[in-house]
């Protein structure tokens, strides 16, 4: 009773500062209320009536009024205007005008189709109807399909985007393969580092092991702005090339894909280090010795020796770096380029810069679906790979 006390706190800790927040971002991915809930006399006037019948008709567009002008009222209709403006491109102004002069009273002459398509006769297009009667209720696929560069064709089914608003599947493979590129050479990198820090007397072990930890003591910020100074054309690599001849003219290095793995490795090389060190000291020294005493070469002992007893730190270590590189922000808008930019670049863009909070959700969807293959992968090869010794525990 005494321990379910003791942990009831941190249970609650988790649901309340990580779980509830999370899962209210990600519910965004799917809210359609701000739509629905400004315009229910439009959606219940509208009942059976498809913009390929024609023009609204009167009960429909003196419904739209009143809900317009209600929202002018409780001050929703910015974002209404917005939502609908996400859309279909160039009707923000319209609803935002609109709502307006309803509130104002300019629009209850009648019939009131005369007087609203006098004054604003982009109601009458088709097009805009199509969008409203899609956003019926209160859930949507809309943010979910455009993450995924679909959409709803003028038919109700579900088409790709035209190539020139194809983002995000290029984004979010993009990430991937960038993650998993950074993961691989942390690991390459980490091997021989590892092994030197573990098979180093204890003394040097230390020093090699504080050398290592340094870098996490320092900001991220201010690791990254340094590639930035080291690698730019007039910095010290260039110079250095310059000065002995190996180069004629300095090379473009920063802001290319090269400076971004460079500076995402040197960030993440730590915790792979860290996570093979931990292994590698479990490790009896005395199996490598007896494999090369029976005549193995160096390279055969340790790939048929050592390697599968480090293997889970391999494992870890991998699973750490790729999920935090698959988050990452500063790094690639810092030392990127163009077209280096990962899917938490556009997230940050329609959270912060255009409010698109719907589709920085979906697209953080995307991201956690991710998160869940890779781990899944991981534990798939965690049980295929165990080491000899848990296989004997």
């Amino acid at each position: 009773m005494l321990m379910t006390l003791l942990v009831v706190p941190l249970v609650l800790f988790i649901l309340v500062i990580f779980l509830w927040p999370v899962a209210r971002f990600l519910a965004l991915s799917v809210d359609n209320s701000d739509i629905s809930s400004n315009l229910p006399q439009t959606f219940a006037a509208i009942g059976d009536w498809q913009p390929s019948q024609g023009p609204p008709p009167e009960a429909v567009l003196a419904a739209l009024v009143g809900d317009l002008a209600n929202a002018r009222h409780a001050g929703s209709d910015g974002v209404l205007a917005q939502l609908i403006n996400q859309r279909l491109v160039g009707t923000r102004f319209l609803v935002i005008k609109t709502a307006r002069d309803a509130a104002e009273g300019r629009l209850d002459e009648r019939p009131v189709k005369d007087a609203l398509l006098a004054a604003h006769p982009g109601w009458a297009e088709p097009a805009l109807w199509t969008e409203i009667i899609r956003a019926r209720g209160p859930l949507t696929d809309y943010y979910l399909l455009g993450s995924l560069d679909l959409q709803r064709s003028p038919a109700g089914g579900v088409e790709a985007v035209p190539a020139d608003r194809a983002l995000f599947l290029n984004a979010l493979g993009r990430t991937v393969w960038i993650s998993f590129i950074v993961t691989v050479l942390c690991a390459v990198l980490s091997l021989p580092l590892a092994q030197a820090i573990v098979s180093a007397p204890p003394r040097w072990s230390r020093v090699m092991f504080a050398m290592v930890l340094f870098p996490l003591w320092t900001s991220l910020l201010v690791r990254t702005v340094i590639w930035i100074i080291v690698l730019q054309k007039n910095g010290p690599v260039n110079a250095a090339l310059v000065a002995t001849g190996l180069l004629g003219e300095p090379l473009t290095l920063i802001y290319t894909r090269f400076s971004l793995y460079v500076a995402m490795v040197q960030v993440l090389l730590p915790l792979m280090v860290l996570s093979l060190v931990s292994v590698m000291r479990r490790v009896p020294t005395n199996y490598m010795k007896a494999a090369l005493s029976l005549g193995a070469p160096w390279l055969t002992a340790w790939r048929r020796v050592q390697l599968p007893l480090i293997m889970p730190g391999i494992l870890a270590g991998s699973a750490i770096v790729f999920v935090f590189a698959l988050g990452y922000y500063i790094t690639p808008m810092l030392v990127g380029g163009p077209t280096d930019q990962m899917i938490s670049s556009y997230i940050a863009f329609y959270t912060n810069t255009t409010l698109n909070w719907g589709l920085a959700a979906a697209l953080s969807v995307q991201l956690l679906l991710i998160l869940m293959v890779s781990a899944l992968l991981f534990w798939t090869a965690r049980a295929f790979m165990r080491s000899p010794a848990e296989a004997t525990q």
